[in-house]
């Protein structure tokens, strides 16, 4: 496997970028990873070495690189819920950031991958975390001839009442879709995200959604508590095949 960091120039600055795809010359489909609240850490990294080995050219960017480089949370501390120093500090870096930097920041990213011959533009899918997840369907509204797939999980603040909010815009999405939920998700609950369920069942969207009794928000990653065997395992099946399908398997 093939393992580097780039460095991408945004308009807010230098941002790190951790490529890994498989080895030989390609070209491989590009899939882009957007972390979680928590940010980048092993739980993410293994997220990307998983897609680089199932065939793929994963790009994963440090989307609070305007904060620090590659800055980190104690997972004990965030742990102790609202009020501790650590979850505070998460909630702001969390509300630090914007759709429209992330899409800046993705858009300047795909310039420098599209330079490397090893990544097929023509072939890009992105698969992101809670708030990964939000900026998953962003992007896919905001670029719908560009992406071919996409895979949302455990989505966080996607039904908002804003005008703008991601889940208004998923009838704009004609790339397929994999949204994973927890039945038992304490942050982003099922019923608050009803609207969001709604709109990936209307026509024309093409939308699988998959409920997982038991699993609470955060459940694909083994070193966070809600981690959920099952619909972790599940999920990257569904993801998996699915890019695999959309974009074809390398």
């Amino acid at each position: 496997m093939v393992e580097k960091e780039e460095v991408v120039l945004t308009d807010d600055g230098p941002m790190a970028v951790t490529v890994r795809h498989p080895d030989g010359s390609g070209p491989f489909p590009v899939v882009i990873v957007y972390h979680d609240g928590p940010g980048l850490r092993e739980d993410i990294h293994d997220v990307s070495r998983k897609l680089a080995g199932a065939g793929y050219y994963a790009v994963l960017p440090d989307l609070y690189h305007r904060l620090g480089h590659q800055i980190s949370f104690d997972l004990a501390g965030i742990g102790q819920g609202p009020g501790s120093p650590e979850f505070d500090r998460l909630m702001a870096a969390v509300t630090s950031l914007g759709d429209d930097m992330v899409l800046a920041d993705t858009a300047a990213m795909l310039e420098v991958t599209a330079k490397d011959p090893a990544a097929d533009m023509n072939a890009k899918a992105a698969m992101g975390f809670c708030m990964g997840a939000r900026f998953t369907l962003r992007l896919l509204a905001s670029d719908p001839a560009g992406f071919a797939a996409g895979s949302a999980l455990h989505p966080s603040n996607c039904v908002t009442d804003d005008p703008d909010s991601p889940h208004r815009s998923v009838g704009k999405i004609p790339a397929e879709l994999f949204v994973g939920l927890g039945a038992a998700d304490r942050l982003s609950p099922l019923e608050l995200n009803k609207p969001l369920r709604d709109e990936l069942g209307r026509p024309p969207v093409k939308a699988t959604v998959e409920i997982f009794d038991g699993a609470d928000h955060g459940f694909m990653f083994p070193q966070l508590p809600a981690y959920h065997q099952h619909a972790a395992s599940v999920s990257w099946d569904r993801t998996l095949e699915l890019f695999h399908r959309t974009l074809g398997k390398r």
